[in-house]
């Protein structure tokens, strides 16, 4: 990291110079004791509201440019952080810590920031780390002596880029981030965004003093400082709504349109949720495009999420091109068209683009539990599709299989014979009678008719065979009585 490490013993900062110093220490009550034990004079101490993070600060006025100063931050918290020389971010000195890689040590990092956004590594700051740094009780704590660009850094632009150690109202701001496990050993490491920040005073009149390191433990409280405002609760609102859009209309309305055209044959609704997932997917890429501003690793528009991310984008403009171009060519031919066999498989590797990228997009933002998630997701939807798929077609096949009508061998199994297959011994119940219905048969009691057919004649075939109305194909036909 570019720092000089020593050991240094640590030297107590009160000595007594007269008897009645001594005396008066020596009756002086226990809770006195304790506040100078853990708030001694000649130092500058800030606690945040909710103890998410201490500073302590010492200026030696030994005429060189040295500080000391102390940060403690719970280990439950992702990183912390202190700004000197301004109210704002913009031109301040962040003092930044965080655990190592290992997590049984803290890694110091120190950054400039240039704007309203994650500062950048400063890597000229000369510091040497001091007793009592590491992981302790549950708290990140890092002692040191900065010798060099504590004092006064470049700050670009901006009207900060210096402490004034004479000023009693010199204005610093704060930053805790996430609360969650994070390590690195880079001094250069990517952060999430914070969560609270602040802006406090120091007085630096207080500070001056002998060249020791400041006292910081649990029990200090803020002395010296006096905090102007907190803000808490936040969040990269940006960066969630960009993965929320992106997600949403890439991996779900999209599909869902697909769905609604082939099952459904509703082009119109199809051509309506392609349309309401485009115009999501280009508001997610302007979210996407904020909240890039926001970190160092993504302002330069570089890595691979970001520029599958314009290819995809890109991909989805000419697709919604294809389908109108084949929805109107189509509404005159009636037939297929060249343009809707682009898009149909451009769509698919829009889909799986997605899904790629998804993956790429969590895991550049630090979150890779939600991609994890997806991943989830993802598997789940796919075993539904597939039992859904393979359950149709085993039920598909069951039914075509399956007989129907009534039961077989004494058993129910819904199987009915066709009808020439039937039983015609059966009883006349069953649906089929056992002898062709009677033929007609003229009234004896009219005079002058004649059967048209001897009495050694079938009911249903007539024993003039060549007369074609007689065919047996066509039934019998009966001769009307003018023809008798």
């Amino acid at each position: 990291m570019g720092a000089r490490m020593r050991s240094r013993p640590h030297t107590a900062r009160l000595q007594a110079t007269s008897a009645d110093h001594d005396a008066a220490t020596a009756l002086a009550p226990s809770p006195i004791l304790a506040a100078d034990k853990d708030n001694p004079p000649g130092q500058s101490t800030f606690v945040s509201p909710g103890g998410d993070l201490g500073f302590a600060f010492t200026v030696p006025d030994n005429g060189n440019s040295d500080i000391f100063f102390s940060l403690r931050v719970p280990t439950e918290t992702s990183w912390g952080a202190v700004g000197l020389g301004s109210d704002d971010m913009k031109g301040a000195l962040f003092l930044m810590i965080y655990r190592n890689e290992k997590g049984d040590n803290v890694t110091f990092s120190p950054r400039v920031a240039y704007g309203n956004y994650e500062p950048q590594l400063y890597p000229d700051v000369k510091f040497e780390v001091l007793n009592g740094t590491g992981v302790i009780d549950g708290y990140m704590v890092f002692n040191a002596k900065c010798s060099e660009h504590c004092r006064s850094w470049p700050a670009a632009d901006s009207n900060s880029g210096y402490i004034d150690v004479t000023s009693p109202n010199q204005k610093a701001v704060y930053a805790v981030g996430p609360k969650e496990a994070f390590g690195s050993d880079s001094p250069a490491a990517d952060i999430k965004f914070h969560r609270e920040y602040g802006v406090f005073t120091i007085d630096m009149k207080r500070t001056q003093g002998s060249p020791d390191a400041p006292v910081l433990t649990k029990d200090s409280v803020s002395e010296g400082t006096t905090l102007d405002y907190r803000k808490t609760g936040r969040s990269d609102v940006k960066a969630a709504l960009h993965a929320t859009f992106m997600v949403f209309c890439i991996m779900a309305m999209f599909p869902f349109g697909v769905v609604v055209l082939r099952l459904g044959r509703w082009a119109r609704w199809h051509g309506l949720n392609q349309t309401v997932a485009m115009v999501g997917v280009l508001a997610g890429l302007g979210l996407g495009v904020a909240a890039s501003f926001n970190y160092q690793r993504s302002r330069g528009f570089r890595s691979h999420h970001q520029i599958l991310g314009f290819i995809i984008v890109a991909f989805i403009l000419v697709q919604f091109s294809l389908g109108f171009l084949h929805h109107t060519q189509y509404r005159k031919t009636q037939a297929p068209t060249k343009y809707g066999r682009v898009h149909l498989w451009l769509g698919r590797l829009i889909i799986f683009l997605g899904v790629l990228n998804a993956f790429f997009g969590f895991t550049f933002a630090l979150d890779r539990r939600y991609g994890m998630v997806l991943a989830g997701l993802l598997i789940f939807a796919a075993l539904a599709i597939l039992f859904v798929v393979l359950g149709r077609e085993w039920l598909a096949k069951k039914k075509r299989f399956q007989p129907v009508g009534g039961p077989l061998n004494g058993a129910n199994t819904g199987y009915q014979p066709q009808p020439w297959r039937q039983d015609h011994n059966q009883a006349s119940g069953s649906g089929y009678p056992s002898d062709p219905p009677p033929g007609y048969e003229p009234p004896s009691q009219q005079i002058g008719l004649q059967p048209v057919s001897s009495s050694s004649s079938t009911p249903w075939k007539s024993s003039e065979a060549k007369d074609y109305e007689d065919d047996p194909a066509l039934g019998r036909a009966q001769r009307p009585r003018e023809f008798a």
